[in-house]
């Protein structure tokens, strides 16, 4: 290597310092103008991510709307590496499984259930005419109902009443021997009954009711006089209505649910709530209510009633019924389903999708462990205390687990886990209070009806329809759910009975 002098190292120390004095501004003004870059592209990076989690929320959204509109329906998963959950048998949807030839049979009647026989003999034989012997007898059955023109005929019955009213001369007054009605001809009680049954229990309209009367039974009525029917029947079934709200009073617990119901003019709200017992069928409806707190505290019942204070309310996690109750049971169907939804999600991209099936996949698992621990503690399966709490600790540890949030969570997802870890305690009231549901789904099934019937009538005409419903699907349902639908209209003939023996047996019909 050549040494080189002080000179020359002097003037390449000058030549350095010059290109410094020249590239340095050239260089600072550069890389400032990357970090300006670069500063633009992170925040363009939060922009683009935010509005991704603001696409995905949306069309989770859409995706749930669809859904409520146009029902589920199954969704193409071309090159799916990951299977699709397995359904639920908690919704029915079983896989499929070959009938047995039986359930094709009708069961043999009884022999007092038998009105009529025929016997057909053969003595020769129809190719040759030889005689037969060793004739054998196999006996079937037909059933059948009766000649319906003898029914259409026979259905109808009209009476002819006679009411007799002569003049006192002593109390200067016409005395009747019963109360003479305002309308020459009345529907009978029979016929009454038919038309709550038509219009309540099989959901028919209006306009349904009557033409079912009309063909089936000859019975001409207009839509008006069904609607005063109804009226007259609401009015006749408040006592046992009552009887139903004070019955519920002493439960040991009660399901609560909402849904939609409109009332077209005058309404308190547009709303219909669903109360049921955890020991009986009984069902109170109250429809045209709004969807406030208020109208949830009225339908429990004032704390100071009955076994209102100790009864435990089992309900979603709809804000109205917090801190409504002292003992409180949320339902696990509802985070179950919610996480379903997102496990089935035809709008999450793959890595997503997956990370929301595991995280399903597990509550699924804690779900069934919490009601095999249930139905082991309401059978006093636990042989100690400590056993149950055991049991208890291990589920809450697992729950625990679920309700850490990830970085893979979408905002629904996200918002979920929060939602479990905020309420823990209250998904747990199931292991201390024996026999105790750990879902609200008996209350979600008492609203399927009415959700059918919103679907035809599309809601009352005024809070007066709404409040005749009230009491007709209270008393209705809670008798039919009640009593084998055999005795429905004997058990609905006791129940107007309650609204006659507190008028003295007066003649009402």
């Amino acid at each position: 290597m050549t040494k080189l002098n002080e000179t020359e190292i002097k003037k390449r120390l000058q030549k350095l310092s010059n290109y410094e004095r020249v590239l340095y501004p050239l260089l600072k003004e550069r890389s400032y103008k990357l970090r300006k870059k670069i500063q633009f592209l992170e925040e363009e990076n939060r922009r683009l991510r935010g509005e991704n989690k603001q696409m995905e929320k949306i069309q989770l959204e859409l995706e749930e709307l669809r859904e409520m509109v146009y029902g589920k329906k199954q969704r193409e998963r071309m090159n799916e590496k990951v299977p699709l959950p397995a359904k639920d048998s908690r919704k029915g949807e079983m896989p499929s499984q070959k009938r047995s030839p039986e359930s094709y049979r009708r069961t043999i009647p009884d022999e007092k259930e038998i009105t009529g026989e025929i016997r057909l003999e053969i003595d020769v034989c129809s190719d040759c005419g030889g005689k037969l012997t060793d004739t054998k007898e196999h006996i079937g059955y037909r059933e059948d109902l009766e000649d319906l023109n003898l029914l259409l005929k026979n259905a109808k019955k009209v009476t002819k009443r006679i009411i007799e009213s002569g003049y006192c001369n002593h109390c200067k007054k016409r005395k009747k021997v019963a109360e003479i009605p305002k309308q020459l001809v009345e529907i009978g009680r029979n016929t009454k009954a038919m038309i709550v049954y038509l219009h309540v229990l099989l959901g028919l309209s209006h306009k349904e009711t009557e033409e079912h009367l009309n063909v089936r039974y000859g019975f001409n009525i207009s839509e008006g006089m069904i609607s005063r029917s109804l009226e007259e029947q609401s009015d006749l079934l408040r006592p046992y209505y009552r009887k139903i709200y004070q019955d519920l009073l002493n439960e040991k617990g009660c399901h609560y649910d909402e849904s939609g119901w409109d009332v077209q003019t005058g309404g308190e709200g547009n709303h219909v709530w669903v109360k049921t017992g955890v020991e009986s069928d009984l069902a109170l409806f109250w429809f045209g209510k709004s969807r406030g707190k208020g109208v949830a505290e009225k339908l429990r019942g004032n704390l100071n009633e009955g076994n209102v204070r100790n009864q435990v309310g089992i309900s979603d996690d709809y804000g109205a019924y917090r801190n409504m109750f002292i003992n409180h049971q949320l339902c696990w169907a509802h985070p179950h389903r919610k996480l379903r939804d997102l496990a089935e999600s035809g709008v999450l991209k793959d890595p997503v999708l997956k990370h929301c099936r595991v995280v399903y996949e597990k509550f699924a698992q804690l779900y069934e462990s919490a009601r095999k621990a249930k139905e082991k503690f309401d059978s006093n399966g636990y042989k100690t205390k400590e056993e149950k709490n055991d049991e208890e600790r291990k589920l809450s540890d697992l729950f625990d687990k679920i309700t850490v949030p990830d970085k893979k969570d979408p905002d629904k997802l996200r918002r979920i886990r929060k939602s479990l870890a905020a309420r823990k305690d209250r998904y747990f009231t199931f292991l201390r209070i024996e026999g105790i549901p750990l879902d609200n789904n008996k209350a979600e099934r008492s609203l399927r009806r009415v959700v059918l019937k919103r679907k035809k009538s599309f809601g009352s005409r005024s809070q007066k329809g709404a409040n005749v419903l009230s009491i007709l699907y209270s008393v209705v349902f809670s008798i039919y759910w009640s009593h084998p639908p055999e005795e429905f209209f004997e058990r609905y003939q006791e129940a107007l009975e309650l609204f006659e023996a507190a008028t003295q047996g007066s003649n009402l019909f």
